[in-house]
């Protein structure tokens, strides 16, 4: 939630256009519906109210620089969002009670817009960047491709728990192989399209 709060307020500071600022605030409402639904859960498996607790706010605005923004939305939605909404749409799939499936394919939906409103971001910011601000972003998808490809080494060879996957809860090594084929089939592929279209 706090990530869109921020990011909110970062694509005012540069100048986003209005149709990319209310898919954020959007976005920012769907974060906290799926902080409710998901406390509810936890509620219940624990058997007692659980909920949030403060947040420390001080300077979690980040830096306000068209660079250091799409830098955030690369490795947070472009990669980040991108492989949470194939994970939790696995999740829905492995799901066997009917009401934690509801919520996983809602939450699967709504960061899969994340994801498409953060790709939309960067390619907005790149058509307008000079070549040097392109050059630096590059660089910032290779780290974050990069650091996903290390999270995916770790995580493969970490046990499994396949049977808390009826739960809809995915496991180090599905979560491997998800990320695996999310960067080969989605990010990858997506990161070329915007390629070519700057």
């Amino acid at each position: 939630m706090a990530s869109f709060a921020r990011f909110i307020l970062q694509l005012l500071a540069v100048g986003a256009p209005a149709d990319l600022v209310k898919d954020a605030q959007q976005a920012l409402a769907d974060e906290i519906e799926h902080a409710r639904m998901c406390f509810a859960l936890a509620s219940l498996y624990e058997g007692t109210g659980v909920g949030p607790g403060p947040l420390t706010a001080a300077d979690s605005l980040g830096a306000l620089d068209l660079d250091a923004v799409v830098a955030a939305v690369i490795r947070e939605a472009c990669v980040g969002e991108t492989l949470s909404a194939l994970e939790a749409r696995e999740a829905a799939l492995r799901a066997e009670d009917p009401a934690v499936r509801r919520i996983l394919e809602q939450i699967a939906a709504d960061e899969q817009r994340h994801a498409e409103l953060g790709w939309r971001v960067v390619q907005w910011a790149l058509a307008r960047a000079s070549a040097d601000q392109r050059a630096r972003a590059e660089a910032v998808f290779a780290a974050a491709i990069a650091g996903a490809e290390a999270t995916i080494d770790a995580l493969a060879g970490e046990p499994g728990a396949p049977e808390l996957h009826a739960h809809g809860v995915v496991d180090a090594p599905l979560r491997a192989a998800l990320w695996r084929e999310g960067l080969r089939e989605l990010v990858n592929p997506t990161l070329d399209a915007l390629r070519q279209a700057a």
